[in-house]
């Protein structure tokens, strides 16, 4: 049974999309009924979604763009005010209100347009439909991701580059060591990096002090942390603290059943497998989203099938806007020696940085180069 499935429910459902797919009414039937499930599944799979919610949205709530011939998400800013003290025969400054506003504009991120024959989906004894549409949506799911870290990383880099004198500085263990540090005001080094003897990108494990100077940085600036964004790798690391780090209770239960609670240092804890876009060595926090940033899904995600001859095609896609108002409300963890900045001093950058987008999601197995055991021999009908 492959997902709960017999193998002949499997051949019926694979059956039932070939015959659906006849005529315009099956057709539209099976693209709603895809897109619902599609749908649902993709809040599940991008951990943008547990950072920022994707909050869906009509034509009639987007506004067009003077620029372009898309819509845009008008996002309205908190106005600035303050208080003072007076004496009896004084009055207050006059703050004339000016209202900010940013424009965040649509994108499509879309699944590739996958196409089948009537014959060869009939040779599938598994559920391979299902398992497209299914896959189709964490493929978005990561180039959403990717373009939501690629944004993070220009915010923080933003603010640190105003905090050291409009300059990109190169921030690496060598220049924290030297006699005029640079100020780490939105990205931090590690601690056991920030005192590694070369500049490189190996990535040391995560100390306990270190997602306290991580919080820091958010905690120091009126705003309060709320979610840290890591690497499984990175935390799996955790789990070599030793009594001192964890207290007899949580270094017992690490022992038998590794760390399995949701909030670490009273912080929400989202670990992602996506190394591929979130480099280990890389750590981020972030404040609650209505201090930070705004994300929207326009008309929900979208499913199409069609059937010309006996070739069935079929695609999906999105239209998203996503948005970083408050740069100060993201900050970094950089667990490696080595520069991260554009500088790129130490020729590390592409190492630590998301992958391209037609780099990502590797295949683990090596079916193909013939790499499975045991193998056949067809020669002799053996096995070696």
């Amino acid at each position: 049974m492959a997902n709960g499935l017999t193998p002949q429910e499997i051949q019926l459902m694979n059956d039932s999309f070939s015959v659906q797919v006849e005529t315009p009414e099956g057709r539209a039937k099976f693209a709603a009924s895809g897109g619902d499930w599609v749908r649902d599944r993709l809040r599940e799979d991008s951990f943008l979604e547990q950072i920022v919610p994707m909050v869906p949205v009509t034509k009639a709530e987007c506004q067009q763009a003077l620029d372009h011939d898309t819509l845009v998400k008008i996002i309205e800013v908190e106005p600035k005010s303050r208080a003072m003290t007076l004496d009896f025969r004084s009055g207050p400054t006059v703050n004339f209100i000016r209202g900010k506003r940013v424009a965040a504009a649509f994108f499509t991120i879309s699944s590739e347009m996958i196409q089948k024959t009537e014959q060869e989906l009939a040779a599938y004894n598994m559920p391979v439909t299902k398992i497209i549409e299914e896959n189709s949506v964490k493929d978005m799911g990561e180039i959403q991701d990717r373009e939501f870290l690629i944004n993070c990383e220009a915010a923080v880099q933003g603010l640190q580059k105003e905090a050291n004198g409009g300059t990109t500085t190169t921030l690496n263990a060598t220049a924290l060591q030297g006699g005029s540090p640079p100020v780490e005001f939105s990205v931090v080094k590690g601690e056991l990096a920030r005192v590694a003897s070369v500049d490189n990108g190996t990535v040391l494990p995560i100390q306990r002090p270190d997602f306290v100077r991580l919080m820091n940085l958010i905690d120091g600036n009126r705003l309060q942390s709320n979610m840290v964004l890591i690497t499984t790798v990175d935390a799996n690391n955790t789990l070599t603290w030793t009594l001192a780090d964890n207290g007899d209770r949580l270094q017992s239960e690490t022992a038998v059943d590794g760390y399995k609670y949701n909030t670490f240092l009273g912080k929400r804890f989202i670990k992602t497998i996506k190394t591929d876009i979130l480099r280990p060595g890389n750590v981020y926090a972030f404040t609650d989203s209505s201090f930070f940033a705004k994300a929207y899904l326009f008309n929900n995600t979208k499913f199409y099938v069609d059937k010309q001859a006996n070739w069935i095609t079929f695609q999906t896609w999105r239209d998203v806007a996503m948005c970083i108002v408050n740069v100060a409300a993201v900050r970094k963890l950089e667990l490696y020696s080595g520069d991260a900045t554009t500088n790129d001093a130490d020729s590390i950058f592409s190492s630590i940085s998301p992958k391209e987008e037609k780099d990502l999601g590797a295949v683990n197995n090596r079916v193909a180069e013939g790499l499975r055991y045991p193998q056949i021999n067809p020669a002799y009908l053996s096995f070696k």
